[in-house]
């Protein structure tokens, strides 16, 4: 076990610890990494529904755990002044919080959070942590959100690539998702000295836990699924980066093969559009085949349990070189094996390397049916075996040791 540190440590989000993602991917490793700290404090933005509802239940949480919290309020309106107020809100935050709790190292979530540890690095010459989650300004423009005709677009691309290129110079120690993104990082900013280290998006293997053949076959039955059926799943929601169209292409070339064939679509971002999509590609035969539930977090890994193999078709933008999806820790750790498409982070290299599936290019029509044709022995791939060998790279324990690890070589850095 680790000596506990002296650091008092500041973790700044833009996230919700009350949103879906925070209880999956910043609490938990919030909570793993606070015990170590001689002090350790939480500045985030929250949206005012789930705040009104849950706000008081998370303070007494944390709380009782020793873990100091400061929700500030998500701007939802003004579009980008909106999200400039909430910038100066943070650093506003943040500098009230090191003055009063002596702050020395800021573990900055993404890109927002990073800008305000910068300030409080030139400030008051605190240790910062680059938890860079993605290529933030890239995925804007690559999903759309900035557009690329749009010439105040195309400045604040300008801009924030400035600034990217400020805040991995500025880091102490900067995290990425993936290997693959390290050169483009070096190339980004060329002078940033700052150690890389990657953790990719894992999952908490004591939560997602393989179901019996009791259960599975319980759920299956609640679903409408039979027995023997070959059934192919999905789970988050469904816009900007997802591949729905290519999804159901694919599980078509499945369907015409095998009578029994399902997909079971594990969304709360089902819709009209969806259905009318479906309609607009010819595919409306298909429906009765296509199961759509919507689920808690307590609920998605039975209904992992009575998939076959996960699908993951996300767009190969430039920006996804730094992606790692979630959605596969979870499946592994169901014992769930994937089918992945090129071109986003590791996930090539570390299918590969768990033996957890296959990859394929979408744009190659006989990989595609290859991949279908092969199910069975990809199907295969998955169970307790797979488990276990993810279990050694992707559990929620291995990447709270390697935050620690990090902690440990700043507190030592910043030490007297």
């Amino acid at each position: 076990m680790m000596p506990p540190l002296q650091a008092r440590a500041l973790f700044i989000s833009y996230d919700g610890l009350l949103d879906p993602l925070g209880g999956s991917q910043i609490l938990p490793y919030i909570r793993g990494i606070a015990p170590a700290c001689r002090y350790y404090h939480v500045l985030s933005f929250e949206k005012p529904a789930r705040f009104h509802a849950n706000g008081r239940a998370m303070q007494a949480e944390l709380v009782h755990e020793g873990i100091g919290w400061t929700p500030l309020t998500f701007t939802s309106r003004w579009g980008k002044a909106g999200k400039l107020w909430d910038l100066l809100r943070m650093h506003w935050a943040a500098r009230r919080i090191q003055h009063k709790h002596g702050i020395s190292l800021v573990h900055c979530r993404s890109y927002q959070a990073m800008q305000t540890g910068l300030m409080l690095s030139r400030r008051r010459g605190t240790k910062t942590i680059f938890d860079m989650r993605g290529l933030w300004v890239d995925e804007r423009l690559d999903g759309g959100i900035w557009k690329s005709r749009s010439r105040l677009d195309r400045a604040l691309y300008r801009r924030c690539k400035a600034i990217e290129r400020r805040l991995l110079q500025g880091a102490d120690h900067i995290v990425s998702l993936t290997h693959r993104v390290i050169p483009e990082l070096r190339g980004i900013a060329p002078d940033a000295r700052a150690p890389v280290s990657v953790i990719p998006c894992c999952a908490d293997f004591e939560h997602f836990v393989p179901p019996s053949p009791e259960a599975r076959a319980k759920v299956r039955d609640s679903l409408g699924i039979a027995p023997e059926a070959t059934v192919a799943c999905y789970l988050g929601s469904l816009g900007t980066w997802y591949l729905f169209d290519d999804m159901l292409d694919w599980f078509r070339r499945l369907a015409e093969r095998d009578a029994s064939a399902r997909l079971l679509l594990i969304t709360g971002d089902w819709s009209d559009a969806r259905e009318q999509r479906l309609r607009d590609l010819g595919l409306a035969g298909l429906r009765g085949r296509i199961v759509v539930r919507s689920a808690t977090r307590t609920e998605v890994p039975e209904l992992l349990g009575a998939a076959d193999v996960m699908l993951s078709f996300i767009k190969p933008a430039y920006s996804k070189l730094a992606s790692s999806p979630t959605k596969l820790a979870e499946a592994y750790a169901i014992g769930l094996p994937s089918i992945s498409n090129t071109g986003v982070g590791d996930v090539a290299e570390q299918t590969r390397r768990l033996d957890a599936g296959a990859v394929i290019d979408l744009d190659d029509d006989e990989a595609v049916e290859a991949s279908v044709r092969g199910i069975d022995a990809i199907i295969a791939k998955g169970g307790p075996a797979l488990r276990a060998r993810a279990r050694a790279e992707l559990d929620l324990p291995v990447a709270i040791a390697r935050y620690r690890h990090i902690y440990t070589a700043l507190d030592k850095e910043a030490a007297p």
